[in-house]
């Protein structure tokens, strides 16, 4: 079975996405539904973690309030490719291996286009994985939380989850799984770049890039210059 943690701020979003998808999943599944919108939390993962902590099946599904997902045996497709799998630290619908891009078969925004170019269609191994939607065995979750200090408000706290499952030897994985994300998922606002410093500091010693869905940032290079270079262009 798998556990789907949601928070969400807006319940008709929620409502309209991504719980008319779990409505028809032929699967057994859990639903912790995390509502934000009195602002309760300041970081995605403190939620997560709360929420996640009272995860009973074997799989927990992390997901935003507006994605959905198809067809009604997605839950149960992802799960038997997940079982298939060895040494699963965290498995995701979108990620990247190195510079060469984005591997994803996601939709996203309005009007809808694709995420990546780069469709797969098997499972494929990655640095990391977007945070739109990611799947970790409870089994590895018991053993590593959310970094609430890192990751201190709503961004990247599942890239740095990737680079920490990474560095206790279990691997990352996309799989070739579809899903419709309604938000096209670039939000580079300066508490982005706030988290990007803490987990570039946090890693440096083991990985000399972070290659992320939004950008490859190099873990001597300073915050404020790949700001600077985003602001006028340099890197898109």
């Amino acid at each position: 079975m798998i556990s789907v943690v949601c928070v969400y701020n807006n319940k008709q979003v929620l409502r309209e996405y991504l719980e008319s998808s779990l409505d028809v999943q032929t699967s057994g599944l859990e639903k912790i539904l995390i509502d934000n919108s009195q602002n309760k939390y300041e970081s995605a993962a403190k939620a997560l973690n709360e929420g996640a902590a009272r995860a009973k099946g074997k799989y927990v599904l992390f997901i935003h309030q507006d994605v959905r997902f198809y067809p009604e045996t997605w839950l149960a497709d992802a799960e038997k490719i997940l079982d298939s799998l060895q040494n699963v630290g965290i498995a995701g619908l979108a990620g990247k291996k190195d510079s060469e891009g984005v591997m994803s078969n996601v939709i996203h925004g309005i009007p809808p286009r694709p995420a990546s170019y780069t469709r797969i269609d098997r499972v494929e191994t990655a640095q990391t994985v977007d945070e739109c939607a990611m799947i970790v065995p409870k089994s590895v979750f018991d053993v590593l939380r959310f970094d609430e200090e890192v990751c201190d408000n709503w961004h990247l706290y599942g890239v740095d989850y990737s680079l920490s499952v990474r560095n206790l030897g279990l691997e990352v994985f996309v799989l070739p799984l579809e899903a419709y994300h309604r938000s096209a998922g670039y939000s580079m606002s300066g508490r982005y770049y706030k988290s990007l410093q803490k987990v570039l500091r946090k890693h440096r010693k083991e990985y000399g890039y972070v290659y992320t869905t939004t950008g490859d940032w190099h873990t001597a290079v300073p915050v404020s210059l790949f700001r600077l270079l985003r602001r006028t262009h340099v890197l898109r």
